[in-house]
């Protein structure tokens, strides 16, 4: 096998992609903000961290794109903004939707769960980004950032209530 073999491999992987993003469709950014917001709201009642969802997540629309954020765009410590968890992790993530003939599909999303400072890996980042990368084996559309900013493991595309069960009933559980 060579480089060539993998990068071939790696447009296959992001081509399918783009077909997944083609298919996942949602009514309305207003709606998946309200759904997100009460998954959050239902989480946040499960916890002792007091959290308020309906200050924290942000709806931004215009002519055929959305945007629903939660915190700041790129992790630079705890702030207020950010989701808290028991254990000392803290969550942030933005989506960008973009309408369709269809309805509205996922344009890009960041979500980064960020663990208790003395925690190894750091990090987890899920990252679609809105176009294709010239090098998709070094940075497929869709990936995984393990705790390193440099690494970029290729990760199915989710809907972001399948990312958000992973934060919180996988990573969350396993600290």
């Amino acid at each position: 096998m060579t480089r060539e073999h993998a990068l071939l491999r790696a447009v296959a992987l992001d081509d399918k992609t783009h077909n997944e993003i083609e298919e996942l469709v949602f009514p309305s950014p207003r709606r998946l903000f309200s759904e997100i917001r009460a998954y959050l709201y239902r989480r946040s009642e499960e916890m002792d961290t007091r959290n308020n969802p309906y200050a924290l997540l942000r709806l931004d629309q215009g002519n055929s794109r959305a945007l629903i954020v939660l915190g700041p765009e790129f992790d630079k410590g705890s702030t207020p903004e950010h989701f808290h968890f028991d254990s000392g992790a803290r969550l942030s993530f933005g989506l960008a939707l973009r309408e369709y003939d269809r309805g509205w599909q996922l344009a890009s999303f960041r979500y980064h769960y960020e663990f208790r400072a003395t925690r190894s890996p750091q990090y987890f980042r899920f990252d679609l980004n809105e176009a294709r990368h010239e090098d998709p084996l070094a940075e497929p559309r869709c990936h995984l950032h393990p705790g390193m900013e440099d690494v970029r493991l290729p990760f199915p595309l989710h809907d972001p209530f399948e990312i958000l069960d992973r934060i919180f009933f996988v990573l969350e559980k396993s600290v």
